[in-house]
């Protein structure tokens, strides 16, 4: 049986959570062990929980993220809109999309933006 949405929804909710609190564990054990990672769209895909636990061992603390939307939710995936605060000058319009597995936990996340799409806090 897949992830339901809720579950799904939960677990985006908590991944927003844990970046922002820099819960490195945390964040990596929302990923199944064989799970890959594309941040952002268009780089060498990252692959098993170790080499995204580095990925978000380095973001952390750099990056605060702020939902903009509701996450839209279908067939065991998920997109949502988000902005990543870069410190306090840079924000930087995200939408991610999340593969999840039976168990709810992702198997897959692959984070579309570009830096020409960041612009200045006012």
């Amino acid at each position: 049986m897949a992830a339901n949405s809720d579950d799904i929804r939960k677990t985006i909710g908590r991944y927003v959570e844990f970046m922002n609190a820099s819960d490195v564990d945390s964040i990596a054990a929302l990923y199944a062990e064989d799970a890959t990672l594309e941040d952002p769209v268009g780089t060498e895909p990252l692959r098993g929980r170790e080499a995204i636990r580095g990925f978000y061992a380095a973001a952390v603390g750099h990056v605060k993220l702020e939902p903009t939307g509701n996450p839209r939710v279908a067939a065991g995936e998920a997109a949502f809109p988000m902005h990543a605060h870069l410190g306090e000058t840079q924000i930087l319009e995200i939408i991610d999309l999340m593969a999840f597995n039976d168990d709810g936990q992702i198997v897959s996340m692959r984070a579309f933006w570009s830096t020409d799409q960041s612009q200045p806090v006012i």
